[in-house]
């Protein structure tokens, strides 16, 4: 309750001391309630965007479509390629990004995250061996051990050399 007048130092010190004494209980169930909340939360939005989540899981030597992220900053979008490709997929690495190269063969400088590919609609998989590549096998093997997702100011880059 609420104090009716001013208090002494110690009758101060005993309700501070009080109210210490429920704090752990009181974080505990906060911490759990905070915990539930968070998978509820989790669990809805893999409900309500079932349709448009997806991992598609890209193997070697499957074509893919990957997104122009230059032209949606920009104002004349409208009649933009919002995909680029197709490219081939070389491999996936360790933070779940993809190694892509062109049909020639010419390797990206970095994977690309993966949110930002969706297949290409071919009838069959594109063979590809390590000796076509343009790129050093270390270098390659580099590229598939790394963490490394791509970032904007790559994306960027990427794109206006496609240009």
């Amino acid at each position: 309750p609420p104090p009716d007048s001013l208090l002494s130092s110690t009758d101060l010190i005993a309700r501070r001391a009080i109210a210490l004494q429920k704090r752990a209980p009181m974080l505990a169930e906060l911490r759990s309630a905070v915990f539930s909340a968070r998978r509820k939360a989790a669990l809805r939005f893999e409900k309500n965007h079932q349709a448009t989540v997806h991992d598609f899981n890209f193997k070697k030597g499957n074509l893919v479509l990957v997104r122009n992220t230059k032209i949606e900053k920009s104002l004349n979008r409208k009649m933009r390629p919002r995909y680029l490709g197709p490219v081939v997929v070389i491999a996936r690495n360790k933070g779940g990004a993809y190694i892509l190269c062109e049909l020639d063969g010419s390797v990206f400088h970095r994977p690309l995250a993966a949110f930002r590919l969706i297949p290409y609609l071919a009838r069959r998989t594109i063979e590809i061996s390590e000796e076509m590549l343009d790129v050093d096998l270390n270098r390659l093997r580099e590229m598939k051990n790394s963490e490394e997702k791509d970032d904007e100011d790559f994306a960027e880059e990427e794109e206006e050399i496609e240009e």
